[in-house]
């Protein structure tokens, strides 16, 4: 222990004497009006660090003080271990800050502190100065909220020889919260060195908040990305209602997350969006589906990430033990085919997409289009190149989501819907025990599936029947190389 403090001193000490810059804004005291926003208060005790941090390892955080919280590899079994820090003079303007050190294995760990007080379900917004030296891997330095899978801000990773911005936004359960200074996070473990300074934890008065006609749907975005009326939102979410009830329907009354309104929430994320609640929305794609939305759009990523949200997983109270991994055999895909059933059952639905339409020659043209109803099954058959037409109808063993929605689609034109919702509630009743799933590869789940459909139909007739033989030999040698 005492060569890994001699090294991370000398990590402190020689590091370069970099020019400060003044920290643009955000500086509240603790519990004092914000002088970016009057209105906005900071709930952050010690939010500059220039009182005392305990730096002994802590059981439980508390209010009102940092603390220094275990995590993944924080007692250095794989290596040396990561360690706290308060240094005098590395902060903004060379003020105090907090430090993590771990420069040689990979850790979950941080600093945190309980905020009280809060109001449930309404949004607040936490900023973080972040300065990184050789960070890699995982989440890297960032806040977080202290749970499992908790909503965590942009990383900050490599090396920054001046501080950065890191953001959480989120709307709490309830009126109180943990929040965390992070190297590394779940499944996304970090190393290196992170300072951080100057937290602050206000009440987020940046966005723009409008809940659906009938409560299924609450949208929450930062005002800057409002590119379209109050009435163009709010009829495109009673839109939204529509489709989440479809989706209810399909599955016989069952709600995820115990019917709780989902949140759709602007994010700095690594995707156009991520399914949840909330269902976090790229930003930097709002201002343009919104001006879609006004010519009527009805958004196929949002509706494909609701779609989503019906999977079992999100179903606890009502399918606690179902193992979807045994037969869910691509999850891209059931989105998908979820939204399908919202296409044709609810009156007036189009989405708009661009469509890959192909030449005899194999050349092709891209063009917008709007697809209205069924019509999306033509785009899943001819107008992508993971289609059928261009996949399996080709005999090629490659990627093929959308030919294998086709595929699923054909069965719903040759027995109905009323298959697949008895289906899907029998194995989502599935127990845990039903099925182990280790080793099994796609194909493996996928005739899983088309078995339980088979026990739903009728009597004397196969799902099998709508395949060809040449059909199921070309799925199967691609799905039987997944996992």
């Amino acid at each position: 222990m005492k060569t890994l403090l001699i090294l991370a001193l000398a990590v402190l000490l020689t590091a370069c004497n970099d020019k400060h810059t003044t920290d643009p804004g955000n500086d509240p005291g603790g519990n004092k009006p914000s002088p970016v926003n009057p209105e906005a208060v900071n709930l952050i005790s010690n939010w500059n660090f220039e009182d005392d941090v305990d730096l002994t390892l802590a059981e439980t955080p508390v209010q009102g003080k940092w603390s220094w919280m275990a995590g993944w590899d924080e007692k250095g079994t794989k290596g040396n271990a990561a360690e706290p820090y308060q240094d005098n003079r590395r902060g903004i303007n060379n003020s105090r800050c907090l430090a993590i050190i771990s420069p040689n294995v990979n850790v979950d760990v941080g600093y945190a502190q309980v905020i009280k007080g809060l109001k449930p379900g309404e949004p607040y917004k936490a900023i973080a100065r972040i300065r990184t030296e050789d960070v890699t891997g995982g989440a890297g330095a960032h806040l977080s909220l202290d749970y499992l899978w908790a909503p965590r801000s942009n990383p900050v990773t490599s090396t920054h020889t001046e501080y950065v911005t890191s953001v959480l936004e989120f709307e709490p359960e309830g009126d109180e919260i943990t929040l965390m200074l992070k190297l590394g996070n779940t499944a996304a473990d970090a190393r290196g060195v992170a300072y951080f300074d100057n937290v602050t934890l206000t009440y987020n008065y940046d966005l723009y908040q409008r809940l659906s006609p009938k409560e299924h749907i609450k949208l929450i975005i930062d005002k800057k990305y409002l590119s379209v009326s109050d009435a163009v939102i709010d009829d495109w979410l009673g839109k939204l209602d529509l489709v989440y009830e479809s989706y209810v329907e399909q599955f016989l009354g069952k709600k995820p997350y115990d019917g709780a309104t989902i949140k759709i929430r602007s994010g700095v994320i690594g995707a156009w969006a991520y399914a949840g609640n909330p269902i976090q929305w790229n930003q930097n794609y709002i201002e343009q589906t919104l001006l879609q939305v006004a010519e009527g759009d009805w958004c196929f990523g949002l509706m494909h990430e609701l779609g989503h949200d019906f999977n079992p997983g999100h179903m606890k109270g009502q399918y606690d033990q179902c193992p979807w991994q045994a037969w869910d055999f691509n999850e891209e895909l059931f989105a998908n085919f979820r939204m399908y059933y919202a296409l044709c059952h609810v009156p007036g639905a189009q989405i708009l997409q661009d469509a890959k339409i192909y030449k005899p020659d194999g050349t092709y043209t891209v063009e917008k289009k709007f697809y209205k109803g069924d019509e999306i099954k033509q785009m899943y058959k001819s107008e992508t190149d993971n289609g059928y037409d261009q996949t399996i109808a080709k005999g090629k063993a490659v990627e093929m989501g959308n030919g294998l929605t086709y595929c699923m689609v054909r069965i719903v034109d040759a027995f109905g819907w009323e298959i697949w919702q008895k289906t899907y509630d029998d194995l989502y009743k599935l127990p845990a025990t039903a099925v182990n799933p280790s080793g099994w590869n796609q194909w493996q789940k996928f005739t899983y599936l088309l078995e339980a459909l088979d026990k739903n139909a009728p009597e004397g007739r196969s799902v099998y029947d709508t395949f060809t033989t040449q059909e199921l030999n070309v799925i199967k040698s691609y799905l039987s190389t997944q996992k």
